[in-house]
């Protein structure tokens, strides 16, 4: 069976990373079909518009496919522990009802994104996927219960599946609550840059395209079956003062034009702020074949150029 004849469904397909998944799946020869909340922005594949909270409008838009992408989650770290139940419905009961719908479905394999957030704070770094999690906030929680329904499934449905742990995925078109874009949005309307804490927090920035790309690695190998891994840019390591200060170089502005944020005016308590989080990609790069091929620098530059940040919204 050619990859043209192969149907990926992709849940949160309209999405940040949504986007660029269905992107990467499409130029690979498969056929794309997404589904979110709303429509995509720009038209790869088909799409349908509903929510994995409804387990038949689920089911009837999965129905047909291969594979499944799970990418469709509640956001943000001020959103997601301002409305912490809702994280977790979402979170939790839709990969369920994605995992129903699949298995019903007949489909051969998922992958379901997770988030390096699930690490907590690293007695280590950078981290591997065999090191300790030990989460700090109710996003990580729901991450963690996904991984671990992915685990049941197998077992239960001998359903494959693989997971993807992504550390700090930026480009065009992330919403400005992400550090990234919010430091971009700021530097460009020429605001001070706002950091929470001290700006001493180290972490790994991995560029869309990249991240896209270990997604599709990861669905097609069998090599990955059961398998977790890491999907980041190890050399894309950089304190957050240091990130601010390559931000404001590259669109022209002040070095010196941030402002550091007090405990009550971030998004996350500087003590559940975690210092340091960078990514081992080692088991990738040598079972996925995976190479992140975006510089940091050029990553950034694509996002002023593009001028892509859209503000924060809903999900």
């Amino acid at each position: 069976m050619s990859k043209t004849s192969k149907q990926v469904f992709i849940t949160g397909g309209a999405g940040f990373i949504g986007q660029a998944a269905a992107k990467a799946f499409a130029k690979a020869g498969y056929r794309v079909k997404t589904f979110d909340l709303s429509s995509p922005k720009e038209s790869i594949g088909e799409h349908v518009t509903g929510t994995i909270m409804f387990p038949e409008e689920l089911y009837n838009a999965m129905k047909g496919s291969d594979y499944v992408v799970h990418l469709a989650a509640m956001l943000g770290v001020k959103r997601t522990e301002t409305a912490r139940l809702q994280c977790l419905t979402v979170n939790t009961i839709g990969t369920i009802n994605v995992l129903d719908a699949a298995v019903k479905a007949g489909v051969k394999k998922i992958v379901f994104a997770s988030s390096s957030e699930v690490y907590g704070e690293p007695i280590k770094t950078p981290l591997s996927e065999t090191d300790i999690v030990f989460p700090k906030s109710v996003y990580a929680v729901s991450k963690l219960a996904g991984e671990e329904y992915m685990r049941a499934y197998k077992q239960s449905h001998d359903l494959d599946f693989s997971i993807v742990r992504f550390f700090n995925v930026y480009g065009p078109g992330q919403v400005a609550e992400f550090v990234m874009p919010n430091f971009i949005k700021a530097a460009l309307a020429g605001m001070p840059i706002p950091i929470n804490g001290d700006g001493t927090q180290v972490r790994s920035f991995c560029y869309v395209d990249d991240a896209a790309r270990g997604v599709l690695l990861s669905l097609e190998s069998k090599k990955a079956n059961g398998e977790v891994f890491n999907i980041g840019n190890d050399a894309a390591a950089i304190s957050l003062n240091d990130l601010a200060h390559k931000v404001l170089t590259h669109a022209g502005k002040n070095r010196k034009h941030v402002v550091y944020l007090k405990e009550h005016q971030a998004d996350r308590l500087h003590s559940r702020e975690i210092k340091t989080r960078t990514a081992d990609i080692t088991k990738a790069r040598k079972v996925l074949k995976y190479k992140p091929s975006v510089h940091l620098d050029e990553g950034i530059k694509r996002i002023i150029k593009s001028r892509n940040i859209p503000d924060s919204k809903a999900l």
